[in-house]
C-alpha cells in the first residue's frame, strides 16, 4: 500500500497520496507535471512555497486531470508520456509537451541532487514502467540507449494469468509472502555446492521446477515470487549490460513498477553489485517523468 500524503521520511521527496487519490487540501499550485503513461498517470504539483506533492491514477484519466489542471489553476505545465497529446489537446492554454525521456531525465537530475548523490559523471537511468527504457543521461543530454518489453507490464499480465491477482498491490504484496525456490530452478537444485562457480541462490531456469514436479499444484504466492524474479533479473542484467556498452559506472532505477515492490528493488540493486555497477533506486522512481515535465512546463 502506498504511503498517505502525509507519510514523508528523510529519504523520501515530497508527500505521496495513496494510489487513486490526491491531497484534496490543495487549492492551488505554481505548477503542475503529468506523465500520462500506458498504464498510469502520474502527477506531480509544487506550490508556491516550493514544496512538492505527489498523486497517481489508473490510465485514462484525462477529464480528471483537466480538472485538477482548471481547479488549481498552475502558471506553469508540462505534460509528457504516450497520453500527453488527449489531455493537452483538453487544454485551453499554453503547455510544454517534452519528450518523455528529456522529462524523465531532467527528473532524475532532480531527485539525484535533493538526495545529494547527483555527481558530475554520467549513469544510466532504467526507467521500469509498462515496459523497460533505458537513458544514458549526462547533464541536460539525455539519449535513450536501449530497452525490453519486459516490465510492469509483464508482471502484472503474468500475475493475472498465474495468480488471477488485479493490481500492482495485489501482486507484489502476494510476491513477498512468497518462496521462487519452490517455482524456479536454483543453480543449488542442480550443482553441489562449490562445483560451478555461481551463487547457489542464482536461477537457473525460471519455473523450471514445475516440471519436475508436473502434479504438484503450485502456490499463487510462490508464482507470483517467481514472476518478480524473472522481471528484475532480467531488467537487471540487460541494464548492466547496457550499462557497460554506455561507459558508465552507475545505474538509477526509477519507474512505478519499483514502488513498495523490495523484491524488484532489492535484486536489482544485488545484481548491479555482483556485476560491479553501482545501483539506485530513486524513491519517487515512479514520478520522474512527471516531476521532469514539471521542470520544462511552460
Amino acid at each position: 500500500m502506498n504511503p498517505t500524503a502525509s507519510d514523508e521520511s528523510p529519504d523520501e521527496i515530497g508527500t505521496f497520496a495513496p494510489f487513486g487519490e490526491f491531497d484534496e487540501s490543495l487549492d492551488s499550485a505554481e505548477s503542475i507535471g503529468v506523465d500520462s503513461g500506458a498504464t498510469l498517470v502520474k502527477l506531480c504539483v509544487r506550490r508556491s512555497g516550493g514544496d512538492l506533492h505527489f498523486g497517481t491514477w489508473p490510465s485514462p484519466s484525462r477529464d480528471r486531470v483537466l480538472g485538477l489542471l482548471d481547479a488549481l489553476a498552475p502558471e506553469r505545465v508540462g505534460i509528457t508520456g504516450c497520453g500527453s497529446r488527449g489531455v493537452i489537446g483538453g487544454l485551453g492554454r499554453k503547455t510544454a509537451n517534452p519528450i518523455e525521456f528529456d522529462a524523465w531525465g531532467y527528473g532524475a537530475n532532480h531527485m539525484l541532487e535533493q538526495l545529494g548523490t547527483l555527481g558530475e559523471a554520467p549513469y544510466l537511468l532504467v526507467s521500469v514502467g509498462t515496459g523497460t527504457s533505458a537513458l544514458r543521461v549526462e547533464g541536460d543530454r539525455v539519449e535513450r540507449v536501449g530497452g525490453t518489453a519486459l516490465g510492469g507490464g509483464t508482471a502484472l499480465g503474468l500475475g493475472l494469468a498465474l495468480t488471477n491477482s488485479r493490481s500492482h498491490a495485489e501482486l507484489t504484496a502476494l510476491a513477498a509472502r512468497g518462496d521462487r525456490g519452490r517455482v524456479d530452478l536454483l543453480i543449488s537444485d542442480i550443482y553441489p555446492d562449490g562445483e560451478i562457480p555461481l551463487a547457489a541462490e542464482a536461477t537457473a531456469a525460471s519455473f523450471g521446477k514445475l516440471v519436475r514436479s508436473p502434479d504438484e499444484t503450485p502456490r499463487p504466492e510462490d508464482l507470483a515470487a517467481a514472476v518478480m524474479a524473472l522481471v528484475a533479473e532480467n531488467i537487471a542484467l540487460l541494464s548492466t549490460a547496457q550499462a557497460r556498452v554506455a561507459g558508465v559506472s552507475r545505474i538509477v532505477y526509477g519507474g512505478s513498477t519499483l514502488v513498495d515492490n523490495a523484491r524488484v528493488a532489492d535484486t536489482v540493486r544485488l545484481l548491479g553489485a555482483v556485476m560491479g555497477f553501482e545501483s539506485i533506486v530513486l524513491p519517487r522512481g515512479g514520478h520522474v517523468g512527471a516531476l521532469g515535465s514539471m521542470l520544462l512546463g511552460a
